[in-house]
């Protein structure tokens, strides 16, 4: 007995509607691609860790600043402000009680460096990564 192929001929959902007027990228309220200060490259650059300065760097930097601009096109004056990304479940918070206290003394004891009663964090390994 010989059996034939299933074939799945049910079409596939998108993620996004398909009359989505900033799929394409334009829209009324958005403005054009403008040239971006220099300081401002080199202060997103200080808190990204990456290297804007190629050609491709600042295209990129340039997509990713129009698909942001798209979000002050979207209405949101309707929209009730959430409280957490978890609505349909109910969150017991708890009081906000210290447990245990007067206990800097042991903690700063295991401090490796401390500045005036305080922990001093050592300095990370800062690269900075260039795109390609």
């Amino acid at each position: 007995m010989k059996r034939s192929p299933v074939r799945f001929t049910q079409k596939r959902r998108r993620k996004y509607p398909e009359d989505n007027p900033l799929a394409d990228g334009t829209h009324a309220g958005l403005a054009t691609s403008a040239q971006i200060p220099a300081d401002l490259v080199d202060k997103l650059e200080r808190l990204a860790l990456l290297d804007f300065r190629t050609k491709q760097g600042l295209v990129c930097l340039e997509k990713a600043i129009r698909h942001a601009d798209q979000l002050l096109v979207v209405d949101t004056s309707a929209v009730e402000p959430m409280d957490s990304v978890l609505e349909d479940r109910a969150l017991n918070l708890r009081d906000d009680t210290a447990m245990e206290g007067d206990c800097a003394e042991e903690l700063l004891r295991l401090s490796k460096n401390i500045v005036e009663e305080y922990f001093v964090a050592p300095p990370g390994k800062i690269v900075r990564v260039h795109l390609y």
